[in-house]
């Protein structure tokens, strides 16, 4: 059986994102994530989150979760029980098992089941990205470490680089969207600048976070960029396609 592109990119992704993490909880903890406050319940919860996502994409990439078939409790079943094998290895290494841990990895799944439950791949791609991206900006001090300075600029760049790509992967399912030369960066932009926006706010007002110019500035230049390099990928495709004949 053929593996179409969309299904390869998940594959990968998956191969290398389930390594990674194992690595993670199974080493010392590094000084970087002690110096974070992020609690590391909601480390589980997004880490969970997004394997979810991978492992419910790579075996099934064009299907929402339908919670009366075999697979999603088969997938449910995969992270319940690495979670818990993830956790009785922790306590061989030298790491604290905690039930805790195990309790907010199976919360994390389940929220990433519910979301693609009720949501296709680009949103639910969309909203996993908002959640981390509001998750790391607000309820982490990674991006005000010094001198770590160099997390702050790659998470912003990196972030809404790819939130932004999303969204355009998104509304290109929309022939409406691709007719509309003009006004096709504009509305590119709106969500990513929006969310942008949204999160300093509420970093400002609740968590009385700073709003930093060179955050908003790496963000909005990610933003761009990645709306100018798919505008002119579009365009270029547009003009490659053959002109519509219109039948007497």
């Amino acid at each position: 059986m053929q593996i179409l592109r969309r299904h390869k990119y998940i594959l990968w992704s998956l191969g290398i994102y389930w390594p990674v993490l194992f690595l993670l909880t199974h080493i010392p903890v590094p000084q970087i994530a002690g110096q974070s406050g992020m609690s590391d319940k909601l480390m589980h919860l997004l880490a969970y989150l997004i394997l979810v996502l991978f492992v419910w994409l790579a075996i099934s990439p064009y299907e929402k979760v339908r919670w009366g078939r075999a697979k999603v409790w088969l997938v449910l079943a995969i992270i319940v029980w690495y979670g818990a094998f993830d956790e009785w290895l922790q306590g061989r290494v030298g790491r604290q098992a905690e039930l805790l841990d195990f309790v907010n990895d199976l919360i994390g799944a389940m929220l990433g089941l519910g979301i693609l439950s009720v949501l296709s791949f680009w949103p639910a791609m969309l909203t996993v990205s908002v959640i981390f991206i509001f998750a790391i900006s607000n309820r982490s001090l990674l991006l005000t470490l010094y001198p770590e300075w160099y997390l702050d600029t790659a998470f912003h760049l990196t972030a809404y680089t790819t939130l932004t790509l999303l969204w355009i992967q998104h509304l290109g399912r929309c022939s409406e969207f691709r007719r509309r030369h003009r006004t096709w960066p504009i509305t590119a932009m709106a969500l990513p600048l929006v969310l942008l926006a949204a999160v300093k706010l509420v970093g400002l007002y609740y968590y009385h976070k700073p709003i930093w110019w060179v955050d908003v500035a790496t963000a909005v230049f990610g933003i761009a960029a990645a709306t100018l390099v798919s505008y002119l990928t579009f365009l270029i495709a547009a003009k490659k396609q053959p002109p519509e004949i219109n039948s007497p």
